[in-house]
């Protein structure tokens, strides 16, 4: 299908533009004189910024809207912690048929592009309790959505690979189902010991498939939780610099500055990004702590000023994890400003980006720029520049996806 954009701000430029849509790429990008009418079913952008769609580089569709399911499956997060939604989910993912998390994932999907995402990363549980139930359910939701966002799986073990060690058979499974990533979660293990065994596995497995890595990790505020350090020498020891994600890493917020600057060091030399998600690192974590309250995140402005790819993700709509979450990646960016006090009009630039143009440099799903050859895969917002866009995180004009503008219906 061939369109155009008229009228539309770019990122990093003055002026009017011209967006033509052909084939399901960027075809030319030409700047205006003047105001054009929309003309031949042209989208008219009013001077609003036409960008690539949104990513969001961490969530979990499996879990999406799991608060819906009945008390006597999922109780009540009484607590408010990490551990005890570990726990409660542990016992309700069990009970899961693939229909209801494709029915739940599907929903998610559509809230996400009707918020301009067209790129998602999810991680999707397997393991004893899980089976490959949830993963059959989220990769039929990724088939039902594959005219309206690109999304590409991780297979997450959430109960372990040294505690669950029918895992890692499972993750195999996933794997050869059409998930593309290997994930982990080293500090879920019962002892340090388990937990470096199991990244071992991790990268066994990466190998195996030749599959990129992204690992949840050190999602705690315990400063002697310190896997990511280990993550990273093995992420160059294997040879797998520039295909880790390292997501969450809270704990590195608790280090101290000294052992924080060697382990962000070791994050650049292996080329590792690394994912933080506002709205739910500061939901869960700091919840052992009486005042001051420790705010939860990694430490993003020092991780940038390293020259370490960040991004950020929404994790979880509505779930024993989080109550919140509506899919909308700018509120992310939104959080962000606030959470890392990234004030500057440069820093709000880069909060955007991490749910923009450095979201899918970390995730590698697609080119970054609004420019000929791109994927058309595009967002249109009335917002002038990024500052009013984060501000006033204001519902689409339009999402383009391949080429062909989208509207997720309800049923999809």
């Amino acid at each position: 299908m061939n369109t155009r954009v008229v009228n539309a701000a770019l990122l990093d430029e003055s002026g009017l533009w011209t967006v033509s849509l052909r084939n399901a790429q960027v075809g030319t990008v030409t700047r205006q004189t003047a105001r054009v009418a929309p003309d031949g079913g042209a989208l008219d952008a009013g001077g609003g910024l036409c960008v690539p769609a949104l990513v969001d580089a961490h969530l979990h569709l499996d879990l999406a809207y799991a608060l819906e399911l009945p008390a006597d499956v999922l109780p009540v997060n009484e607590s408010g912690t990490l551990l005890e939604a570990i726990r409660h989910w542990s016992a309700a993912k069990a009970r899961l048929a693939a229909e209801n998390v494709r029915e739940r994932a599907g929903r998610a999907i559509r809230d996400e592009v009707r918020a301009g995402t067209g790129y998602i990363r999810s991680h999707v549980d397997v393991g004893s309790a899980a089976g490959t139930r949830l993963c059959e359910g989220v990769l039929a939701a990724r088939e039902a959505a594959r005219d309206i966002c690109r999304i590409e799986l991780v297979a997450f073990p959430q109960d372990g690979l040294i505690r669950d060690p029918r895992a890692v058979d499972l993750v195999r499974e996933a794997l050869r189902a059409g998930v593309e990533l290997v994930g982990g979660i080293p500090h879920i293990e019962r002892v340090p010991a388990d937990g470096l065994a199991h990244l071992e596995r991790v990268f066994e497995l990466a190998a195996e498939f030749d599959a990129d890595v992204d690992v949840h990790i050190d999602e705690t505020d315990d400063p002697g939780s310190r896997y990511t350090e280990h993550l990273a020498a093995l992420t160059i020891s294997r040879g797998w610099q520039g295909r880790v994600t390292a997501s969450h890493a809270c704990a590195l917020s608790s280090y101290d500055d000294v052992h924080a600057a060697r382990v962000i060091d070791l994050l650049a030399e292996a080329r590792i990004g690394v994912v933080t998600n506002p709205g739910v690192n500061l939901h869960l974590q700091g919840r052992f702590d009486r005042y001051p309250k420790r705010r939860g995140l990694t430490r993003v402005r020092e991780l940038l000023a390293r020259g370490v790819l960040c991004a950020a993700g929404q994790d979880c709509i509505r779930d024993p994890f989080y109550p919140l979450g509506n899919g909308c990646m700018l509120d992310q960016a939104f959080l962000l400003v606030h959470a890392d006090h990234l004030s500057l009009p440069g820093q709000i630039r880069q909060a955007f980006d991490m749910v923009g143009a450095m979201a899918g440099r970390v995730t590698g799903m697609r080119t970054t720029g609004v420019e000929p050859g791109a994927p058309a895969d595009l967002a249109v917002f009335a917002a002038a520049d990024v500052s009013e866009l984060v501000r006033r995180r204001p519902a689409p004009l339009a999402v383009f996806h391949a080429g062909c503008r989208v509207q997720p219906d309800e049923g999809a």
